[in-house]
């Protein structure tokens, strides 16, 4: 059985009860990154064996594999939210479909579904764009046929080039485009920023260094006069 086990975005207090019984049961938690897992395994007194996962390398792919069709239980955690969602474990997840090895998800923490529910913008049918590609050309073209659709649109930016990517929204979609950036979502600084997208982009700007990850909710109509 292979479990997808959400973990806190950044407050522990977040954490599922059934997502730590998952990981306490497992016979192995395959991670991003061991250090903070280990963390996050420590602060809850749970000793599960934990190892580092690669997607991108196949040998880690039919490792894990293996100890599934041998009948091991394997919890599979990102280094916050849910796996699979611009996280690793997609591969995992198919090959062990095509292998027949059941896979169960946790419903748990995940950024794009809490700053949807944030951002005061539509959320009835969004979609959600996770990180989009560096090359500008390429940003614009997937916000413009985004934009077509006219629906709320998610992404996850970095802070050092988030002011960048909100000065190439703006010209994509208008200065009156609704917007609402949220920065490190469920953490001790948790930040919401609403209005247009060019008062957003300004108190931005006006800052001189940015912290933490944000997820930036884009809608390509001018905000109603009674939301």
């Amino acid at each position: 059985m292979l479990s997808i086990v959400p973990t806190p975005l950044g407050n522990l207090e977040d954490m599922p009860p059934r997502a730590l019984r998952a990981l306490r049961e497992a016979a192995a938690v395959y991670c991003e990154d061991t250090r903070r897992t280990r963390i996050l395994m420590t602060h809850f007194g749970l000793t599960t064996p934990v190892l580092r996962y690669n997607e991108r390398d196949e040998r880690d792919n039919r490792r894990v594999l293996e100890r599934l069709k041998a009948g091991d239980r394997i919890a599979l955690v990102s280094d916050g939210g849910l796996p699979c969602i611009s996280d690793p474990g997609r591969r995992l997840v198919a090959l062990a479909s095509r292998e027949g090895v059941p896979v169960t998800v946790l419903p748990g923490p995940t950024a794009v579904e809490a700053a949807v529910a944030g951002s005061g913008l539509p959320g009835d049918s969004f979609v959600f764009l996770g990180f989009l590609p560096r090359t500008p050309s390429k940003q614009r073209k997937i916000l413009q046929e985004t934009a077509a659709l006219g629906r709320t649109m998610v992404v996850y930016e970095s802070p050092y080039r988030v002011k960048d990517f909100l000065a190439l929204a703006e010209e994509t979609l208008g200065a009156k485009a609704q917007c609402c950036a949220v920065r490190e979502l469920s953490k001790i600084h948790e930040e919401w920023l609403r209005g247009s997208l060019a008062e957003v982009r300004v108190l931005l700007t006006s800052r001189p260094e940015l912290l933490g990850e944000f997820v930036v909710v884009l809608h390509p109509e001018e905000a109603p006069e009674h939301a």
